[in-house]
C-alpha cells in the first residue's frame, strides 16, 4: 500500500507540472509570461517553505518525545495507556522515516516546476 503513496505522489507531481507547462505555453506576450511564471515561482517558494517547517515541526516534537521519556524514566514512569514510551519512540521514528521519502518526491517535484518557472522567466526577458 505504501507504495501506491508513491505512485500517487508521482503523478500528482507530473499533472503539477504539467498543469504548470500548459499555464505557462499559453502565455502569448512576455509580460504574460514573466507575470505567470512570477506567480508559479512565488507558489513554488511557498510550498518549499511550508515543507521544510513541517519536516523541523516533526523533528522537534520527536527530540521533544524524547526529552519528555528521558525525564519519566529518571521518575519511575516508563508507560501510559498508549504502551511503553519506548515503543512509543520507536513508532514516531518509523512514521518520521516512512515518510521521508514521500517529502523528497514533494520536493523533486517542486524544484522541477522551479526551475522550469525560472527558465521560463529567463527566456521572456532575453527573448
Amino acid at each position: 500500500m505504501r507504495y501506491v503513496s508513491y505512485v500517487w505522489r508521482v503523478v500528482v507531481g507530473l499533472i503539477y507540472l504539467a498543469v504548470v507547462i500548459g499555464a505557462l505555453s499559453i502565455a502569448t506576450t512576455r509580460f504574460e509570461t514573466l507575470v505567470l511564471a512570477g506567480m508559479v515561482q512565488l507558489y513554488a517558494a511557498v510550498l518549499y517553505n511550508f515543507s521544510v517547517i513541517g519536516v523541523a515541526t516533526d523533528v522537534n516534537n520527536y527530540a521533544a518525545f524524547v526529552r519528555f521519556r528521558i525525564l519519566a524514566t529518571a521518575q519511575g514512569i516508563t508507560e501510559n495507556e498508549d504502551g511503553t514510551f519506548q515503543e512509543q519512540e520507536e513508532a514516531l521514528a518509523a512514521r518520521l522515516k516512512t515518510d521521508n521519502f514521500a517529502i523528497v518526491i514533494q520536493r523533486f517535484t517542486n524544484g522541477a516546476v522551479s526551475l522550469y518557472a525560472l527558465f521560463k522567466i529567463v527566456q521572456a526577458i532575453f527573448t
